[in-house]
């Protein structure tokens, strides 16, 4: 085993944690709630797994780095995925106010 491979493996787990965090942000504040029940379990799960990985490598300092690539490039790829997920089920901010 490659001795980066827990680093890499952080870093994947956090892009995708907040690619799900994201899109459960937006959720909250669309029309679907069908939409936002997804995204929460999706969001959920990826947060536990990724903080299991961190409390079994003892949150050392190393992780810091990949952690918050992984964190930062996941926040900006999730903003583009939620917002075609939003295009394609149609679900709008404020959906529920009624236009006058």
């Amino acid at each position: 085993m490659y001795a980066a491979t827990p680093y890499l493996y952080l870093m994947a787990l956090a892009y995708v944690q907040n690619i799900s965090f994201s899109i459960v942000s937006r959720s909250r504040n669309r029309s679907s709630m069908s939409y936002h029940l997804i995204a929460s379990i999706f969001s959920n799960t990826l947060w536990f797994l990724t903080f299991r990985e961190l409390v079994r490598a003892e949150m050392n300092m190393y992780l810091f780095l990949p952690y918050c690539i992984g964190t930062v490039a996941g926040s900006l790829s999730g903003a583009r995925i939620s917002m075609h997920i939003e295009r394609v089920l149609g679900a709008t901010a404020d959906g529920h106010l009624k236009s006058t």
